[in-house]
């Protein structure tokens, strides 16, 4: 299978919000709902307002939706207890540390939002792994133009995506509860 990795702003203007929001309906993700509704409902707005950007990772062969990242840069607060010695020598080069918390403070990559489309025939479905491979190589091209270091990400409390997220090279540190969706998240980073 041959795949592409489209940026949504670039697909808005080639094909028009029309088009887009109706390829982007098609998108299926009934183990997560929350990862259907963003790109359904709120990745176009998110783009053209600069929030983050969306990309989509589709089939060359059909023009299928395969899955999708979204992508943005944020400023993150790292407990300084979190982290193991050569991790914090490895933070240290992209943070600061504030004494009077204790927190690293950094810039850092955020992948924002991560799914698969289940909507796909399973023969034709992205891996996690695959998906992730993609996502890190736009990261590493940004981080070739502009520098940084960190990349991080929220996961549900759910062991199957921390074992994902831990397979990957992300390490824990931190945890945060959201108000609008009532759930917990982990907060996970890597370095670059």
């Amino acid at each position: 299978m041959n795949v592409q990795t489209i940026n949504i702003l670039d697909e808005l203007k080639n094909n028009g919000e029309i088009k887009l929001s109706e390829d982007l309906s098609l998108f299926s993700c009934q183990i997560n709902p929350a990862i259907e509704n963003f790109i359904r409902n709120r990745a176009i707005d998110f783009a053209r307002r600069k929030l983050s950007i969306t990309y989509l990772v589709v089939d060359t062969y059909d023009g299928e939706i395969l899955g999708y990242f979204a992508l943005t840069h944020k400023a993150v607060l790292i407990p300084d207890v979190t982290m193991s010695n050569t991790s914090r020598r490895k933070l240290e080069r992209y943070a600061r540390l504030d004494r009077s918390t204790g927190d690293y403070m950094a810039s850092a990559f955020l992948i924002a939002q991560f799914g698969k489309n289940y909507g796909v025939d399973n023969g034709k479905r992205i891996s996690g792994r695959d998906l992730m491979n993609i996502a890190n190589d736009i990261l590493v091209n940004i981080q070739n133009q502009i520098g940084g270091g960190i990349i991080y990400l929220d996961c549900e409390d759910n062991e199957s995506l921390k074992q994902f997220y831990t397979d990957e090279k992300f390490q824990p540190f931190g945890e945060r509860f959201s108000d609008e969706d009532k759930q917990k998240y982990i907060q996970y980073m890597r370095f670059f």
